[in-house]
């Protein structure tokens, strides 16, 4: 130490300090190999950022930025020309805080900034995600998820509201009244067809979900939902049933997930969407083989008043079905309800097709001898042709029932 003074003295070194210390620049510098690594040689000195705070030094293939709470990292290639576009660490990106890593198996780059981040792949080129977008989109597992990488920087919606970025598999968009959704296939395109954000539908509320845990898929949106299955095609719906279940004895042909998937598959084509409301267990053992005499609309027994009674939690044009163990006579269902308590019932033996079979006799529809369609008398077990259909007129009739509202 005392020849470093001495130096020092003698004026050899101006600065006893910066011999000391070598800056977080230079150190990065050399562990990534110095002027014989891949950065190359240095094109600037060590130069203040405009901030007063950071520092910067470029080099023949790329550049390293260092901020006293970011350390020191490197960026290049097209990530760096990314940055640069968007006004380097000015931008609302600001500093970097990894160097360029890898992606994890999937061939790609990325850099993660104080502020957001910017993914590349050969395929799709350099594009920055930030904000709640970016949030939605590490949630889902980055470019790893169904989304891939993303195919814009974050952009404005023609309406001036909203903002999106599109990815190879979809797109995820974000409003300040609605949050960051992810919307993909068949029900993305489906709603791109209409005009996106600007369509009757407006933004996403949800992201794209599978229906009662079946193969159909739903996402829904400010004005309505559009739902998908490979039967049934892509259905906007812009009606809502509401159904409660009360249970007495549990299903045991089809479970209530099957059932609720088959009547939303089957409603989608009149536009309607079946919202299941709420699940009450009921212990009312004498009901379990309710009495249903004839089971004709306008008629009901004292079997059925008692077990209708029970509404608990129920909105006066919500729907209700009562899962007992058989019916008397024995039918798979009964839609007679007294007035007032619109409902029916369901036997645990049930097809998957019954509850919207059912149901659909409540919202005013009768049988039809046809085992193509939803309302055959034939047997919901005997349809042909899953998803049975629906004619024009049986569609007007349901939604002009007064327990379907629009969405």
């Amino acid at each position: 130490m005392a020849k470093i003074e001495k130096i020092l003295l003698n004026k050899e070194i101006p600065n006893l300090d910066a011999f000391r210390f070598q800056h977080p620049i230079t150190t990065k510098y050399w562990a990534l190999g110095g002027s014989s690594g891949w950065l190359g040689p240095n094109t600037t000195n060590i130069t203040s950022c405009p901030d007063g705070v950071g520092s910067y030094q470029h080099y023949a293939n790329g550049s390293i930025y260092y901020h006293p709470s970011t350390g020191a990292h490197e960026v290049h290639g097209l990530i760096r020309a990314r940055w640069t576009a968007l006004g380097w660490e000015q931008s609302f990106l600001g500093y970097p805080l990894t160097d360029e890593t890898a992606t994890p198996g999937s061939g790609g780059r990325y850099n993660h900034f104080q502020g957001g981040s910017i993914y590349w792949s050969p395929s799709t080129g350099a594009w920055e995600i930030h904000g709640a977008i970016r949030a939605k989109y590490s949630a889902l597992g980055w470019e790893q998820s169904f989304l891939g990488f993303p195919l814009t920087n974050e952009t404005t919606t023609p309406d001036g509201i909203g903002r999106y970025n599109h990815f190879q598999n979809g797109s995820i968009y974000w409003s300040p009244g609605t949050g960051a959704w992810e919307v993909h296939g068949a029900i993305r395109d489906k709603w791109s067809s209409l005009g996106w954000e600007r369509s009757a539908l407006g933004y996403p509320l949800t992201d794209e979900q599978a229906v009662y845990g079946g193969t159909g898929r739903i996402s829904h949106f400010q004005h309505g939902s559009i739902y998908w299955s490979a039967t049934a095609g892509s259905r906007i719906l812009k009606e809502r049933v509401k159904v409660h279940v009360k249970i007495l004895e549990a299903p045991v042909s089809f479970t209530h997930n099957e059932q609720f998937a088959a009547m939303q598959e089957v409603y989608a084509m009149a536009g309607i969407q079946v919202e299941w409301a709420t699940t009450e267990n009921l212990s009312l053992p004498s009901l379990n083989d309710v009495d249903v005499g004839g089971c004709t609309m306008g008629t009901v027994t004292a079997e059925q008043i008692t077990l209708f009674g029970n509404r608990n939690y129920v909105g006066a044009n919500d729907m209700v079905v009562y899962y007992v163990r058989s019916t008397v006579p024995g039918y798979n269902g009964c839609a007679a309800y007294p007035a007032g308590r619109p409902g029916a019932v369901v036997v645990r033996s049930a097809s998957r097709w019954t509850l919207g079979h059912e149901l659909g006799h409540v919202l005013g529809l009768q049988h039809v001898s046809d085992n193509n369609r939803l309302m055959t008398g034939l047997g919901t077990f005997n349809i042909t042709n899953p998803p049975p259909d629906l004619i024009p007129g049986e569609i007007s009739t349901m939604i002009g029932s007064g327990l379907s509202t629009p969405l």
